[in-house]
């Protein structure tokens, strides 16, 4: 089992884009995803193994990569936690935390090290033909070490991101839970009911509206159901920030209703101001 060798189980957009930025990163990368795995013989994947089942993909890899969706999580888990040794490394990137590794903690407890991880990077696409290669450069990636009882697992996970072109912020499970909620999956509720509330009041106005409109939500682009997963799996925290950001607009409203010209640059400002400070 070499050190920089990766397996990733599950191989839709995200997966596939590890694998591909592995690739690129020098790790020699295996490949399962159940019955689809005979998808990903074709030339995207041709510098990649593709594994006929778990226990092949565990014996080439030292790190174990988990892409599926939340859902199918805690099965991948119990199998793999009969397959694993001391030796492996298991992480995921779910969008959410605290109860994928409250499952996966106990699954793996003295059978291998788990180092949750999330990259901050995506795509409304879906599938392994949306994989991209730079999907993560520049990007962050946030790692949850807290479970992990040898600091050199947590090295390695960090390691990889780092490789794959992300820079690495250590966090715990519950502030992860938090800092998504509010700068991804609140995002994602918005615009899903900005569409919603454009389609319901003028129709015609979806055939005529230029790039604004688009980027502000182009991630409601993404997949119904993954999504759906991913809010439930975080509805307190997101119901937490849909609250505040429920305050907002009905502070926007008194605003418009007093014409005041004052208040509402203000905002307009200081929201330009903090945009402004966005990483490209």
């Amino acid at each position: 089992m070499m050190a920089s060798s990766v397996g990733i189980v599950g191989v839709g957009m995200m997966g596939g884009s590890i694998a591909l930025a592995a690739l690129s990163a020098g790790y020699r990368v295996s490949l399962y995803d159940g019955l689809a795995s005979a998808k990903l013989a074709g030339p995207k994947f041709r510098d990649a193994s593709v594994a006929n089942d778990l226990a092949e993909l565990v014996s080439n890899s030292r790190l174990l990569i988990l892409a599926t969706p939340i859902g199918a999580l805690p099965q991948i888990g119990s199998s793999l936690s009969e397959l694993v040794t001391p030796a492996h490394v298991v992480s995921d990137v779910a969008s959410v935390k605290r109860p994928v590794a409250e499952v996966l903690a106990k699954t793996f407890r003295n059978r291998c090290e788990y180092v949750p991880a999330h990259p901050m990077a995506g795509s409304e696409k879906s599938g392994p033909e949306a994989a991209r290669a730079d999907l993560f450069v520049g990007a962050v990636t946030l790692l949850c070490p807290e479970l992990a009882v040898e600091a050199a697992s947590v090295e390695l996970v960090t390691a990889f991101w780092k490789k794959l072109g992300t820079r690495v912020v250590l966090v715990d499970v519950a502030e992860h839970d938090q800092l998504v909620a509010v700068m991804s999956h609140l995002p994602h509720l918005v615009a899903a009911l900005l569409v919603k509330h454009v389609a319901q009041t003028n129709k015609a106005a979806l055939d005529l509206c230029g790039p604004g409109f688009r980027d502000a939500t182009r991630i409601a682009a993404g997949s119904p159901s993954l999504w759906a997963d991913i809010l439930l799996s975080n509805a307190e925290a997101v119901q937490e920030h849909l609250r505040g950001f429920k305050r907002e607009l009905e502070e926007a409203i008194i605003l418009l209703a007093e014409k005041d010209g004052k208040k509402l640059q203000a905002l307009l400002d200081e929201a330009k101001e903090n945009r402004d400070r966005l990483s490209p």
